[in-house]
């Protein structure tokens, strides 16, 4: 009971005081003089409760304005507890934003003497190469000299030497460069004959390729005599496509006879294609496919 008293004294003694005033108004404020007139007794009992009533409407009245009060105070309370914290978190930020342009300010201080440092250590640097530099030229120009006036004493002999030999010399050259031409000419002609044969040989299997893919080849049934598209086939030694290795890079306008191409090719492999060297120039081919080729 003493903890309910600490924690809410004002409602306590409001209420102790209304139950006063009331025993206090009964006692005193009944007119006891009238109470052996029987002919008024009812209207004095509902007036005495009437004021009874007023009175104590106006104590819970009170008792809910100062609660009132009490609440507004610990709002304001409250909002200046919230307040104070505010300002203190500001203070702290402000505060942390100042230590962190010192920290900022020292650290480019820092920075700022680094780069000092190196640009004194890289101007000294600069100065040792320059100055090693101008030693090592003055070491070029003498061995330059002496290089040169070597160079020109054994000129003289080889010139001496070059003058006996001469005429040897001149005659080995023409011979040399008589057994070259004919040896080029020779190598040509051999290069002219290998590639003609290479030439016959790739168009004979260019053609064979081509017919079996025609073999293979099913025609759209509406494809027009002026359609004609180009194939691109990339194969690996034995004839084989590679995958994805067909595509079509000029074509006929009609998808389906494009694809028609493309699958014949897939169809007739592997193809016959030559080994050895010559088989590089068929890694790619390109073929012109028509409806009545």
């Amino acid at each position: 009971m003493f903890s309910v008293i600490k924690r809410n004294p004002v409602s306590v003694m409001l209420a102790v005081l209304l139950h006063v005033l009331i025993v206090v108004f009964l006692v005193f404020g009944f007119d006891w003089s009238k109470i052996h007139k029987p002919a008024t007794p009812n209207a004095n009992v509902v007036q005495a409760h009437t004021v009874d009533a007023k009175q104590l409407d106006q104590a819970k009245e009170k008792e809910r304005a100062i609660e009132r009060e009490k609440q507004r105070k610990e709002a304001l309370k409250r909002k200046q507890a919230e307040e104070k914290k505010r300002q203190q978190l500001e203070q702290k930020r402000i505060a942390k934003q100042k230590a962190e342009r010192q920290k900022q300010e020292a650290e480019r201080k820092r920075q700022a003497q680094l780069k000092k440092e190196r640009e004194a250590k890289e101007a000294k640097r600069k100065a040792e190469e320059k100055r090693l530099a101008v030693v090592e030229a003055k070491r070029k120009a003498e061995a330059k000299r002496k290089a040169e006036a070597e160079a020109k004493r054994k000129a003289e002999l080889e010139k001496k030497r070059k003058a006996e030999l001469e005429a040897r010399r001149k005659a080995e050259a023409k011979r040399k460069a008589e057994a070259a031409a004919q040896a080029e000419r020779e190598r040509a002609l051999q290069e002219q004959l290998a590639a003609e044969q290479n030439s016959r040989e790739i168009d004979r299997y260019v053609a064979v390729i081509k017919q079996q893919i025609e073999r293979n080849w099913l025609k759209p049934g509406q494809a027009g005599k002026e359609l004609s598209c180009i194939v691109q086939v990339r194969l690996i030694p034995g004839g084989d496509v590679v995958p994805g290795g067909v595509s079509i890079v000029s074509s006929s306008g009609n998808p389906a006879f494009d694809r028609s191409v493309e699958t014949a090719v897939y169809k007739a492999a592997p193809l016959q294609v030559p080994s050895g060297p010559l088989f590089e120039s068929f890694r790619t081919l390109r073929l012109k496919f028509k409806p009545n080729s």
